[in-house]
């Protein structure tokens, strides 16, 4: 391997922990498995003259990666600044969806930049990382009143923050996800919801029919809908904000398929139903011989076809809606964009029942 690897950029593969078995689809798994690496000393410091487009975003990834090079000082300025800008640079052409815009940050931008600049340093010596193909790269850009913004590139392999020359560790709950961008969008988040009139959000209206084919994970063509994503960053809950409306389609097998045989829509008594939703779609996992670690609630039911479903549309405070599908016969099961199909608590089960009695 090292053969092949120039000098100045030489890596030492180690063992990384064993990855959670595919029966949980993950959203944040990129392609590869990944690898914990050491990266040697000497990597190029980001230059100086990294381009910006309009909106203040990198419009190229500086060659060699974002660098390990540090020196002393805060990470970026802190005095006068009025935003910061969460970016994403696609590495290759845009998936379905295509590429998403920038967030800006206006509201308590200055809590972001106090947390760049308490990341501590990188430790001397050995620099892990790991070795995913993310399909974009990420950073953070500081905008000032009287002077020029400031690039902060996060790279996800390393959990490093870098700008100007400067690089600090920037951890995150899991690779995909830096805390730096995790704070970043619990104030986005709520920066969206104080400019949201309620009003105005709404869930979906129920269909009036649903294919064996939406509901079976063995022919199902498209997820859940999850507008919600976009925000959620690696908070694991399925609204991590608050709730204007939902509402409970149930679907029992008729004539046309799972036709639509009650509904429940409603704006009150909101918080319990988000609990029971953020518990049902979060992977629990159990430690297993060897370091190893699996999944402890997995749906039990098996493949093939669902006599009755319910469908839950939420809309938050953001104006965001999510969808979640719960099959209830001949087998319960819980089933989110990305995550699932999992065990259906029975707590959640007798909450539709009543709302849709």
């Amino acid at each position: 391997m090292d053969a092949a690897v120039p000098a100045r950029r030489r890596w030492t593969v180690r063992t990384a922990p064993a990855v959670i078995g595919a029966a949980v689809l993950l959203a944040a798994v990129a392609v590869g498995v990944p690898l914990a690496l050491h990266r040697a000393a000497g990597e190029p410091a980001v230059p100086a003259g990294l381009a910006l487009d309009a909106d203040h975003c990198p419009v190229a990834w500086p060659t060699g990666g974002a660098g390990t090079a540090d020196r002393p000082g805060p990470l970026v300025p802190a005095d006068g600044v009025v935003a910061v800008t969460l970016c994403e640079l696609p590495a290759g052409p845009p998936g379905p969806g295509g590429a998403t815009g920038p967030r800006v940050l206006t509201a308590r931008a200055g809590e972001v930049v106090a947390a760049m600049n308490a990341l501590p340093a990188v430790p001397a010596g050995e620099h892990g990382c790991t070795l995913v193909g993310f399909a974009q790269e990420l950073s953070l850009v500081v905008s000032y009143a009287a002077r020029a913004p400031v690039a902060v590139l996060l790279d996800r392999n390393c959990a490093t923050a870098t700008a100007g020359g400067r690089t600090r560790r920037s951890a995150g709950s899991e690779v995909a996800h830096p805390v730096l961008v995790d704070g970043f969008l619990e104030r986005y988040r709520e920066q969206l919801a104080a400019a949201t009139d309620p009003a105005g959000v709404a869930a979906p209206g129920c269909a009036a029919t649903l294919a064996q084919a939406e509901v079976d994970v063995r022919t199902m063509t498209a997820e859940p809908r999850d507008e919600i994503a976009r925000n959620r960053g690696g908070v694991e809950a399925f609204a991590p904000s608050g709730l204007v409306e939902a509402r409970v389609c149930r679907y029992r097998t008729g004539p046309g398929g799972l036709e639509l045989a009650a509904q429940h829509a409603g704006r009150q008594d909101l918080a319990g139903l988000r609990d029971l939703l953020n518990e049902a779609g979060t992977v629990r996992t159990v430690a297993e011989p060897a370091g190893a670690q699996s999944v402890a609630n997995l749906s039990p039911c098996p493949p093939g076809e669902r006599t009755a479903v319910d469908v839950v549309w939420v809309a938050d405070v953001t104006g965001a809606v999510g969808e979640a599908v719960v099959p209830r016969a001949p087998c319960a099961e819980f089933r989110r964009a990305a995550i699932g199909p999992l065990a259906a608590p029975a707590p959640l089960l007798a909450e539709l029942d009543r709302r849709l009695a």
